[in-house]
């Protein structure tokens, strides 16, 4: 529900892709019906094979001061995990099914798979040599971390599944049109969408907007206050010099009397 909870999850999808977790890049953003509900309370899954689905699930805000309206918070990231009985392979010879290779399917080996996926979601998502790992602690900090296991047994489909929620303390939208410095965490993202032909790409140059060039940075937008408190407060206010003024050159005389 922000631009930046929406590049975190983006970043943390592709981190998660190219980390080389047991999923490989069955790594999905957002998709509701990765997990489901049944209407006797069991679980559910329409995919094929062990998954990671990760979701930006709430946000709180407070102490709206400085950013105002732009503030993310504390930001709740989910990591949704899975894997069941059908996504297994019948080796021919032995017999076993196997739902990831070298792992029958088996209730331990169900349970090891979400243990070894939350070990491996933490590691790629603090990896210094993933690009994208990089981007997505650069949108704020890790504050804490929760872990869930869930299971179901329905029509002799055995589904397992595992919850990982990060708390990130996230940082504030940009204001359209803002300068970003080269190499900051804004940029620097937009470079890795459009090297991986992201489709979000577009929808992110156009809510960043393009920099607009003004005398002093608009502090109704950067902080959430009206024009008329602007006014009250006389924040472009300099001895009567008008906002639009811009200052080019500055002497100083000194009195002598």
């Amino acid at each position: 529900m922000s631009l930046t909870m929406m590049a975190m999850r983006i970043a943390a999808v592709e981190a998660l892709k190219a980390g080389g977790t047991l999923v490989g890049e069955n790594v999905l953003d957002s998709q509701i019906s990765a997990i489901d509900q049944t209407v006797d309370g069991g679980l559910r899954t329409d995919q094929k094979r062990p998954f990671i689905a990760v979701y930006s699930d709430a946000a709180k805000a407070s102490d709206l001061g400085r950013t105002g309206l732009r503030a993310n918070g504390q930001v709740e990231l989910t990591f949704n995990c899975g894997v069941s009985l059908t996504m297994g392979q019948t080796d021919k010879v032995s017999g076993v099914t196997e739902i990831i290779e070298g792992l029958p399917a088996t209730d331990a080996q169900f349970e090891a798979i979400l243990d070894i996926v939350g070990c491996q979601i933490c590691r790629v998502l603090s990896d210094p040599d993933n690009p994208w790992a990089q981007i997505f602690g650069s949108f704020g900090q890790v504050i804490s971390k929760a872990q869930i296991r869930s299971s179901n047994v329905a029509e002799s489909v055995r589904l397992a599944c595992g919850q990982l929620k990060l708390i990130v303390d996230a940082y504030a939208d940009p204001p359209l049109g803002q300068e970003f410095s080269e190499g900051s965490h804004w940029p620097s993202f937009m470079a890795l969408m459009a090297d991986h032909d992201i489709e979000q790409l577009g929808l992110f140059q156009q809510l960043l907007g393009q920099p607009t060039e003004t005398p002093y940075p608009n502090l109704e937008a950067l902080t959430g206050m009206t024009s008329r408190d602007a006014t009250s407060l006389r924040v472009y206010s300099f001895d009567s010099v008008p906002a639009v003024s811009v200052l080019s050159e500055l002497s100083v005389e000194v009195d002598q009397n």
